[in-house]
């Protein structure tokens, strides 16, 4: 217990008990005991910082704040969500949570009216089904990448603004065509045709724009690479390949690798998600902590949602 050695320590000591204990305002309590409310005032951040007062959260989440402040000062993000990692569960009960996670951030921030991109994975798809009670929005929905191939149709981007459209009363526009073609030419008519315009139009003017990130270049590890050629694969690789946002790869620097690839690539360009307003990634696995650091740092992204291992595993890889 801390000593009060003088009449200020015994002063400081009951506006911290009315305070904290009586639940009584700085208002009264300036009142009470005759001083002005900013002395009230002063005397409780000094109650604080001598050790008279403490504070204590009882709480399973306090932990998670704590790594959420970390990642949101270290990267210079808005916002940080991070969802506890609980031992034992299966992937596909992890990126279930994740889903909804992000499904609960999207009902508390979308606005009526607003423009809203989706990027594709299993992740962004699983948040729609788990959308309780969607308020109605009239907001537009919008592909920010082109589909996969055929063989994983039933993961196209489509599908995510379609079930976005109808939960929230909204409009939703499609991208009819692969995230990567045969030729820039194929590419660039395809981004030039009518039916494209409204699509790029959106992209101008987003209000908030869902991500996935992708990690390393390994077999199986997503729906849509398998766009790639083989000289794709041996040209990202020869280049230190990371991760990818919207069809877009970087290296472990935040350097966007640049070049025939990315030519040939229906996506939204990173500068457009860089004004986009609210940029959220929602990515987990330490198999792509490398990747989402590395994006962070691309200044791509204002809000992250992940899992505590992931954000650890983020935390030590950036020194934070």
């Amino acid at each position: 217990m801390i000593a009060m050695s003088d009449k200020q320590d015994d002063l400081m000591a009951k506006v911290a008990y009315l305070y904290y204990m009586k639940d009584q305002t700085q208002a009264q309590i300036a009142r009470a005991i005759n001083v002005d409310r900013s002395t009230v005032s002063r005397l409780l951040k000094k109650a604080r910082r001598s050790g008279v007062v403490t504070i204590q959260i009882n709480h399973s989440s306090t932990g998670l704040f704590e790594i959420e402040e970390q990642l949101k000062n270290g990267f210079d993000l808005e916002q940080v969500v991070v969802i506890p990692s609980t031992e034992g569960d299966s992937v596909d009960e992890r990126n279930q949570r994740l889903a909804a996670a992000a499904a609960r951030y999207l009902k508390r921030v979308i606005k009526p009216h607003a423009k809203v991109g989706f990027a594709w994975g299993t992740t962004l798809a699983g948040m729609i089904g788990q959308l309780d009670h969607p308020v109605h929005t009239n907001a537009l929905f919008v592909p920010l990448v082109g589909g996969p191939s055929p063989e994983n149709a039933k993961y196209h981007v489509n599908g995510i603004v379609y079930d976005a459209a109808r939960q929230f009363g909204g409009e939703s526009l499609f991208v009819d065509a692969a995230a990567v073609q045969e030729s820039k030419l194929l590419r660039d008519g395809i981004m030039a045709s009518q039916y494209f315009q409204r699509v790029r139009r959106a992209w101008e003017h987003l209000d908030l724009a869902f991500v996935g990130i992708g990690g390393a270049l390994k077999k199986g590890t997503s729906r849509w690479r398998d766009l790639l050629t083989a000289e794709d694969i041996d040209s990202l690789s020869d280049r230190e390949v990371i991760g990818d946002c919207c069809c877009t790869f970087f290296d472990r620097n935040g350097k966007i690798l640049r070049g025939e690839l990315l030519s040939r690539t229906i996506a939204i360009s990173p500068e457009q998600l860089r004004v986009t307003p609210n940029t959220v990634a929602v990515a987990r696995g330490l198999s792509k902590a490398p990747a989402i650091k590395a994006c962070l740092q691309m200044d791509l992204i204002n809000t992250l949602i992940t899992d505590q291992q992931t954000a650890e595993r983020i935390c030590e890889l950036a020194h934070l």
